[in-house]
C-alpha cells in the first residue's frame, strides 16, 4: 500500500524513546546495511522517515513479523516514510532490517572559492563515507507535531579495515585514543545521527577544561598528517578560552574529520572539514573556521534550534567564534573592526541582505524561504553584539560579562531540547535582570534597519535617537574643528544600521553589490577563468572588478578621480602612501566608484607570476579595503574609512 506522507505526519502519536542501530557498510559497493532497533511506547501510527532507496527486508513489532505501508516522498519532503500501526499501550520493541546503495556525483557541487558542496548528503564509495543526518539514511521518527522527534540513538559499526569512522555523541570504548571507535552514543535524545570517515590515521590527546576532560582527536589522511597537530592544538585552545564561558563542553570527544569533498560541516561532537581547509592551515585557523564549527556542539548540536522558529545557532555561533574569538586575540580594536566590516557589508547592499526578520530565518514556516544568509549569521551577531551596550550603561562600559551569563544560563536550562528565540529572551532577561521584550520585539521580530541620518537636523537626530538609544549607548564622541562643532554617531559600531554611500568603507562586498558587477582585463592568464567561475559578472555592471597592471592603467584616470587611489608603476603599485616593487607581492585594493555613487572598483595586481594564485582568494577578504600579499602570505591589510561626522 502506498500513501501520501504529507498525510500521515499529522497523525503520529507514538512515542519513540530509543533508536539503536547496526551498521555494516561496504565501501567498494557504495552500499550500507542496517538493522535499525526501536523502542517505542503507545498506541497507533508510528511514522519513519526513510531514505526512499532503502530495500526492506524485514519489519518486526514485539518478536512478530509485522505489515506496513510505504510513504512517498511528496513536495514538502525529499524521502519516504514506512508507517507502521502499534495497538497496545505497551512498551514496543521494533526491527527494521533493510539495505541501502547511496552514489552521488561529488564534483557536480564543487565550486571555486567556496568552502561548502551543499549537493552531498549521502555517500558511499572508496573515496569516503558522508552520511548526513539530514539524509534520512536510518529511521527518522515523526512525532505529533510533525517534526523528528527526539529520542536516545546508539550506533554499531562493523569494523571497515583500514578506516576509521566517526559517528554522532561520543565513543563508547574505552582505550587508546587514536585507536578507530565502532560504538557511538548520544549522550542526550535527538532527532537523527550523522556517520564519516575515510582511510585515515588518528592524532589526538585528551585535554583538560575546567569542567572536565575531553579528547580531542583527528582524522586526516597520511598525507595531511603534519597538519593534525596545529588542528588538535587550536581546538584545545578553544576549549580553554570557550569553556568557562558557556559550560562544560557538551560531549565526551570532539573529533576534526578531514573530508572527501568541500566542507565546513559541524555535527554532534565532529566537525568534517574539507581537503584544502585543511591544507590551508594555519590560515584556515582564523576565527570563523574551527572554533565555529567547535561552537556549534553547544548552539545547533547542544541546544537544537526548533524548527517552528527562526534559525538562531548561526548568530549565535557567529557571535562566540568570529567576533569574540577576534578580541580574546587581538583586543577591542579587533572587535570594532569587526562590527564595522559588518555595517559597511550592511550598507552596500541593505535591500537584498537585510530582506526579512531574524525570527524568519530558516524557519518551517518561513513563507517564501528566502531570508538571507546575511539575516541568519551576521545580523544574528549583531544582536549580541548591541547587547554589550545595552542601557542603562556607564561611558566605556562594555556589558559582555553578562551576555555571557545569560549564554551560560540558555545552554544549562535548554542542552538536549530544542529551543528558540523565546527561550533565548528569558535567559538573558535572568542575565540582565530586566525585560527585554522591547529590544527583541524590535530586533528580532521585526525587519528593522535604521537608516543613520546624514546632516545636524536636529529634528532627525532626535528622532533617531528616540527610536534606537533606548537600546544601544551610540552617541559618543563630538568636537569642534575651525569653529564648527561636530559630533560623530556611533564611532565604534556597536548599532545595527545601514550607512550612506558617502560613509561606506570601499570592500570587494560593494564590488559584488547592486549595480552588478564587470570584469575588465587584458590578461589571459587561466587564473582569470577562474575568476569568471567566481562570481556573477554583468558586462552592463556598475561596480568593476578590474584585473592585471595593464587594465588598471588603461583605467588609471577613473581610479585617480577616486578617494584612496591606486598607482601602478612598472613592476610595481603604490597604495596607502607606500610602494610595494618586489615580484613575489599582489594586491586586491577596493576604491568606491567617483563616476558612480554607491557604487565600486576593487583592483587586484600582481608584480610577478607567483602573486596570480591569490586571484581566487579575494572573495574571502570581505572586510579588508586592500590586502597585500607576499611570497602568498598577507603582508598588510588595511581600511580605508570615509569621514563620518556630523556638523551642528
Amino acid at each position: 500500500m502506498i500513501a501520501s506522507l504529507c498525510m500521515l505526519v499529522c497523525a503520529a502519536g507514538v512515542d519513540v524513546q530509543s533508536q539503536h542501530l547496526a551498521v555494516e557498510i561496504t565501501p567498494a559497493a557504495h552500499a550500507v546495511s542496517v538493522v535499525s532497533e526501536i523502542t517505542a511506547e503507545g498506541e497507533g501510527e508510528l511514522i519513519l522517515r526513510l531514505a526512499e532507496l532503502a530495500e526492506i527486508q524485514l519489519v518486526m513489532v514485539d518478536g512478530q513479523a509485522a505489515e506496513y505501508t510505504l510513504a512517498e516522498p511528496d513536495s514538502e519532503d525529499a524521502h519516504a516514510a514506512l508507517v507502521l500501526n502499534l495497538t497496545g499501550e505497551a512498551a514496543h520493541n521494533i526491527a527494521i532490517a533493510y539495505s541501502a546503495t547511496f552514489e552521488q556525483d561529488i564534483s557536480a557541487g564543487e565550486r571555486v572559492g567556496q568552502i561548502h558542496n551543499f549537493s552531498v548528503d549521502a555517500h558511499i564509495g572508496p573515496g569516503g563515507i558522508f552520511l548526513s543526518d539530514g539524509s534520512a539514511w536510518h529511521p527518522q521518527p515523526i512525532g505529533a507535531d510533525g517534526h523528528t522527534a527526539l529520542h536516545m540513538i546508539s550506533i554499531d559499526i562493523k569494523p571497515v579495515e583500514g578506516w576509521a569512522l566517526v559517528a554522532s555523541g561520543d565513543p563508547v570504548d574505552e582505550g587508546d585514543i587514536t585507536a578507530p571507535r565502532w560504538k557511538w552514543k548520544m549522550p542526550r535524545p535527538i532527532d537523527t545521527a550523522a556517520i564519516v570517515g575515510n582511510k585515515h590515521v588518528l592524532h589526538g590527546r585528551t585535554h583538560d577544561t575546567p569542567h572536565g576532560p575531553v579528547e580531542v582527536v583527528m582524522h586526516v589522511p597520511e598525507a595531511h598528517a603534519d597538519f593534525a597537530p596545529m588542528f588538535v592544538d587550536a581546538a584545545c585552545d578553544y576549549l580553554d578560552l570557550y569553556t568557562p564561558l558557556l559550560g562544560a563542553f557538551p560531549f565526551k570527544r570532539f573529533s576534526i574529520v578531514e573530508n572527501f569533498f568541500s566542507s565546513g560541516f559541524g555535527y554532534p561532537g565532529f566537525t568534517v572539514l574539507g581537503p584544502r581547509v585543511v591544507a590551508m592551515a594555519p590560515r584556515s585557523l582564523m576565527p570563523g573556521f574551527l572554533d565555529h564549527e567547535l561552537i556549534h556542539n553547544w548552539w545547533g548540536n547542544g541546544v537544537y534550534v526548533d524548527p517552528e522558529g527562526g534559525n538562531w545557532c548561526e548568530g549565535m555561533t557567529t557571535y562566540c567564534a568570529n567576533y569574540y574569538r577576534r578580541i580574546a586575540d587581538g583586543g577591542e580594536e579587533a572587535g570594532r573592526e569587526y562590527r564595522r566590516g559588518t555595517l559597511m557589508k550592511l550598507s552596500a547592499d541593505p535591500n537584498n541582505l537585510d530582506n526579512g526578520p531574524l525570527a524568519k530565518f530558516g524557519s518551517a514556516d518561513s513563507s517564501d524561504g528566502g531570508t538571507h544568509r546575511f539575516v541568519g549569521y551576521d545580523k544574528g551577531a549583531f544582536i549580541f553584539i548591541m547587547l554589550e551596550k545595552a542601557k542603562p550603561i556607564r561611558e566605556g562600559q562594555i556589558k559582555r560579562d553578562q551576555v555571557w551569563k545569560s549564554l551560560r544560563k540558555f545552554a544549562a536550562d535548554n542542552m538536549g531540547k530544542r529551543a528558540g528565540w523565546p527561550q533565548i529572551q528569558a535567559a538573558f532577561q535572568d542575565g540582565f535582570g530586566r525585560n527585554l521584550g522591547t529590544y527583541f520585539g524590535r530586533w528580532v521580530n521585526t525587519a528593522t534597519k535604521p537608516m543613520t541620518p546624514t546632516t545636524g537636523d536636529g529634528m532627525g537626530i532626535i528622532g533617531f535617537a528616540m527610536s534606537y538609544a533606548q537600546d544601544v549607548e551610540f552617541i559618543k564622541k563630538d568636537g569642534e574643528d575651525e569653529n564648527r562643532k561636530w559630533f560623530e554617531l556611533d564611532p565604534d559600531f556597536y548599532l545595527y544600521r545601514v550607512l550612506p554611500p558617502e560613509q561606506v568603507v570601499p570592500l570587494i562586498g560593494g564590488t559584488q553589490g547592486p549595480g552588478g558587477m564587470k570584469l575588465i582585463s587584458s590578461s589571459d592568464r587561466p587564473e582569470i577563468e577562474v575568476c569568471r567561475q567566481m562570481f556573477e559578472l554583468d558586462d552592463e555592471g556598475e561596480n568593476l572588478l578590474i584585473v592585471g597592471a595593464e587594465a588598471v592603467k588603461e583605467n588609471e584616470s577613473l581610479i585617480a578621480a577616486g578617494a584612496d587611489p591606486i598607482t601602478i608603476g612598472d613592476g610595481s603599485f603604490t597604495v596607502g602612501g607606500v610602494t610595494y616593487d618586489q615580484p613575489n607581492q599582489a594586491v586586491m585594493h577596493t576604491i568606491s566608484n567617483p563616476e558612480k555613487p554607491g557604487r565600486f572598483i576593487t583592483v587586484f595586481v600582481s608584480n610577478g607570476d607567483v602573486g596570480w594564485a591569490k586571484l581566487r582568494l579575494i572573495i574571502h577578504y570581505a572586510r579588508d579595503t586592500t590586502v597585500v600579499w607576499e611570497d602568498g602570505e598577507v603582508l598588510h591589510r588595511r581600511f580605508f574609512e570615509p569621514p563620518r561626522v556630523i556638523y551642528k
